[in-house]
């Protein structure tokens, strides 16, 4: 007879568009096992672990399915880092709540810092000898994580950049007036997503004539110069940067104005198509358009990619299925298998090959004048953003599902 152990879920980190599918993928391929007896969701990531404020999911079974077509973390976020000292508190109260509920399986899904919680508690389950396996489940629009082609969530926010810039070009392209849009595009460390924009066509051209990443040291005076030489050509001239680009010391171009931190030490970024557009409207054309969508590029839902939800649920589905299997200590992955037809797999990859690391965009991706991209990234990016998603409606508007926040009984004294 297999003895049944229970499960908890958990995200973590920024949300996207997609990132509540995953869970759904868990949720179905959990109530199938025999070895798991209830599925538990820890509302804002291990914070809900910490608290023991856990989330019976079977209870609201309703509205599960509906949750792939919501946008945000549907279970509740957090940025709360680990010590690397397994003597820490953190550790013991984690794992007297797993105890405490009987939890064989955890699954944890996020970025780069969700991978490293993952880690240090597989680590520590390990030292320990507590029986329990944990899976990391990829998500980011960021598309830099390590070991996984790809990220869920990637695909959705470059389609709705996509879409968003080329609905820009037919309201520029309405008038004759000499104009340079900016837009500025979410991106750290790696410019995987300014670097999507060159998929928006117009006319059978790319809509983007200039593309800045943070993988490129930026100048000021190159950029005006670039800029200059491009509009002499064209009289409405577009650019795309990303958040992320820094100077010739490796420091974010507007470091002096980035002074505060979140909880991992990450500088909070935005700002810089502001800054240009002054440059620009006082070196260049009087007319610049600046469009930053901010938190759009995650929760757009209603852009979604079909590819993209498709590999949200499935990494969700086969996390569970490997930690069956008795793997722990990996991230569920993707693996490409061929580009025409795209074809993909989920694989696992050791969580120390993905905590705490970057994957940028590769510099053989980018042109040597340093403002563009190669035919082989745009390659690697179309079917990413590719395949129809059909939303249910209500009343005209998409109909999202909500979680009610109803938590178990504890077990344990409050955590403080």
């Amino acid at each position: 007879m297999v003895q049944k152990k229970n499960m908890i879920i958990c995200q973590s980190g920024g949300p996207t568009a997609v990132i509540n599918a995953s869970v759904v993928g868990a949720y179905h391929r959990a109530v199938k096992a025999e070895g798991i007896e209830h599925i538990y969701g820890g509302y804002n990531g291990i914070l809900g672990v910490l608290k023991e404020e856990l989330i019976d999911l079977q209870k609201q079974d309703s509205v599960m399915d509906g949750l792939q077509f919501t946008p945000s973390s549907a279970l509740g976020s957090c940025r709360y880092k680990l010590a690397s000292d397994f003597n820490h508190e953190d550790y013991r109260r984690i794992f007297q709540v797993f105890e405490a509920h009987n939890v064989g399986y955890f699954f944890y899904n996020g970025g780069n810092d969700s991978m490293d919680t993952a880690m240090k508690l597989d680590k520590y389950a390990k030292e320990s000898g507590y029986d329990i396996k944990i899976i990391g489940i990829p998500k980011t629009i960021d598309n830099d994580l390590q070991g996984t082609d790809n990220c869920p969530g990637f695909g959705s926010a470059a389609r709705y950049i996509n879409t968003s810039l080329l609905e820009a070009a037919f309201d520029c392209y309405t008038y004759s007036l000499k104009t340079i849009l900016l837009m500025e595009v979410m991106g750290r460390h790696s410019g995987w997503l300014a670097a999507s924009s060159a998929l928006a066509i117009y006319n059978g051209e790319p809509v983007p004539d200039l593309i800045y990443l943070p993988e490129v040291p930026f100048s000021q005076e190159k950029f005006l110069s670039q800029v200059k030489e491009k509009f002499k050509e064209k009289e409405i001239l577009f650019i795309v940067v990303s958040e992320g680009i820094t100077d010739e010391q490796g420091e974010f171009f507007l470091a002096e104005q980035a002074q505060k931190n979140d909880q991992f030490g990450h500088k909070r970024l935005g700002g810089v198509s502001l800054y240009l557009q002054d440059v620009l409207e006082e070196n260049i054309c009087k007319r610049v358009k600046v469009i930053n969508p901010g938190i759009l590029q995650r929760c757009a839902t209603h852009c979604v990619s079909g590819t993209d939800l498709d590999e949200a649920y499935w990494v969700g589905y086969r996390a569970v299925d490997y930690a069956l299997q008795g793997n722990s200590g990996f991230m569920a992955a993707i693996k490409r298998l061929s580009n025409q037809p795209y074809q993909w797999d989920v694989r696992l990859v050791p969580l120390e090959q993905v905590a705490n690391k970057e994957k940028k965009f590769p510099t053989e991706w980018i042109v040597p004048e340093g403002n563009y991209i190669t035919q082989d990234a745009i390659e690697y990016m179309k079917p990413l953003i590719e395949g129809s998603v059909i939303a249910p409606l209500w009343k005209g508007l998409p109909r999202y599902n909500i979680l009610k926040r109803e938590f178990i009984p504890r077990k344990l004294n409050s955590w403080k």
